[in-house]
């Protein structure tokens, strides 16, 4: 094989196709009946007042999407969400009342939530 100059690699049609926008893919896209749309369920919160919140609200991610949610304000979330929500517990002692000693450990939502309506489908 011929050793070609970078000049005549960029020129050539056929070696560069990778960096060209492929006209059949993009065509399905802008169909809409080729890529489905599902509807993500979701659930209208609101945060209950916690200390553990700073007072500009509470960052929330689930997979590359980001939420601040401020305490009391109702917010329409989506499952997943609220799945974030009951996953983040915290261990809280238990305290005998007549030896104030700790006799063992219960878990505790860290950012407790009210369901203010589900949101319609």
């Amino acid at each position: 094989m011929a050793k070609k100059d970078i000049g005549e690699l960029l020129a050539s049609d056929d070696e560069v196709q990778a960096l060209k926008p492929r006209g059949k893919k993009m065509d399905l896209i802008d169909q809409p009946d080729a890529v489905p749309v599902l509807k993500e369920a979701t659930m209208t919160i609101a945060l209950e007042e916690n200390d553990n919140i700073p007072p500009t609200g509470q960052f929330i991610a689930l997979n590359g999407r980001t939420w601040i949610l401020r305490p009391g304000e109702a917010c329409e979330v989506p499952m997943g969400l609220v799945n974030v929500l009951n996953d983040a517990v915290m261990s809280v002692p238990n305290v005998d009342p007549v030896t104030k000693q700790i006799v063992g450990y219960r878990q505790k939502l860290r950012f407790p939530y009210r369901i203010v309506q589900l949101a319609a489908a």
